[in-house]
């Protein structure tokens, strides 16, 4: 049991310090995206990459008049409201994008059955800009709300039928096999242990039987997951191996 924690300890530490997020290219206007994150099943890793544009020049109407502003830069002051077990780290360790940039955060976490049903989660930016033709700096604190909806799986049939794959054995020690819906020659499979953390492996498929197959022997004991993405679908199951 030792073993296990202080693997998952190392892990930790590892993402901290090497966690990457990429602002989705999809977003092109000012604003925080999106709005609302896909469903969370509980019990099952989940991630999502929040996209922050910032404004460069724009206008503001202060008592009826317009005036042009220049935006220096805006610093992500808080996201609270998050369920119990996530968190979430930005691209930029200041949390601070310069005007017209684009930054991120992923945010991420295995939803507990406490966490179950609907969350709003809050973003509480502060932008600092200048009213072009004066010298002072001011600044606005602005709070956006995303919308996630946490589910319980009634039974293992539903998990299953919501993460798209099965994996057995489970517990597994050197091989699992994986079935997978509407299995797809061009999707990746991929496994991550609770905190995220990737780990390269062996896989094969079989057209005779639709499983794909992982060689799990250099994995250390403990809880991970499958990760699948298909034709922009993502698919879960969670395995333990011994």
């Amino acid at each position: 049991m030792k073993k296990i924690y202080l693997t998952l300890l190392f892990a930790m530490i590892g993402i901290m310090a090497n966690a990457q997020c990429t602002p989705d290219p999809n977003y092109t206007k000012p604003g925080l995206y999106p709005n609302r994150m896909p469903d969370g099943i509980v019990g099952t890793w989940f991630e999502q990459t929040l996209t922050l544009i910032v404004p460069k020049d724009t206008q503001i109407n202060y008592s009826g008049n317009l005036y042009n502003i220049k935006v220096d830069s805006a610093t992500v002051v808080e996201i609270s409201d998050l369920p119990s077990s996530f968190s979430y780290i930005c691209d930029n360790a200041r949390r601070t994008w310069a005007g017209g940039a684009k930054g991120c955060a992923k945010m991420t976490g295995i939803p507990m059955a406490s966490d179950t049903g609907k969350i709003q989660i809050y973003v509480k930016v502060r932008t600092f800009f200048k009213i072009v033709g004066l010298s002072n700096q001011l600044d606005q604190l602005d709070s956006s709300t995303i919308d996630f909806l946490i589910k319980m799986p009634t039974a293992l049939q539903e998990l299953e039928k919501e993460a798209g794959l099965k994996a057995f054995p489970n517990p597994a020690q050197n091989i699992l096999h994986v079935v997978v819906s509407n299995y797809n020659a061009k999707a990746t499979y991929e496994i991550y242990n609770i905190m995220g953390q990737l780990f390269p492996t062996t896989t094969t498929y079989s057209p005779n039987t639709g499983e794909v197959t992982f060689n799990i022997g250099d994995l250390l004991p403990g809880v991970y997951f499958v990760k699948g993405e298909n034709e922009g679908r993502t698919y879960q199951a969670r395995f333990i191996k011994e």
